[in-house]
């Protein structure tokens, strides 16, 4: 995902940081940025730095009328702490979620040093040690939850 420019930050964006206690009272600025098909997603700048904010869409991005529960950015988060339990550093640090907005806030990862590996596949990139890598961390995630069955309550979307 590429940035573009700076431009007013959606109402509900603004109001979940206030709440969620990381931005304060003043001028909330940001940029959104492009790719997702599935999600709103900004940068915003707090006085503590950048954040990644995220807003599900009930409508996806795409010709078709694709439809997706909104609440499912609430199991994007659950899973960014697991899998964060499970091998830290490997997913964005959760920041804050509001669910009431269905906002979900999270660490910026500066393009700069996160290259998107479905980019650099579909480029022709394909590297055997990164395959190994996420092999790897995805074991340990999978290990993890394993030894844990009282995680699957919190992952239950059929309530």
């Amino acid at each position: 995902m590429s940035a573009s420019t700076e431009t007013e930050v959606p109402p509900e964006f603004v109001q979940a940081l206030r709440e969620l206690g990381l931005a304060g009272a003043g001028a909330v600025t940001g940029t959104p940025l492009t790719g997702g098909v599935s999600s709103d997603i900004w940068r915003i700048d707090t006085p503590e730095g950048p954040v990644c904010a995220k807003r599900a869409l009930a409508r996806l991005r795409v010709a078709a009328d694709w439809r997706a529960p909104i609440e499912r950015n609430q199991y994007e988060a659950r899973w960014m702490r697991v899998a964060n339990d499970a091998h830290a550093g490997c997913a964005p640090r959760v920041l804050g979620q509001h669910p009431g907005l269905g906002v979900l806030v999270m660490s910026f990862l500066p393009p700069s040093g996160y290259a998107l590996w479905k980019q650099l596949l579909r480029d022709g990139h394909a590297d055997a040690a990164t395959a190994r890598e996420v092999g790897r961390v995805l074991g340990c995630i999978h290990s993890h939850s394993a030894r844990r069955p009282e995680l699957a309550a919190e992952f239950d979307t059929n309530r």
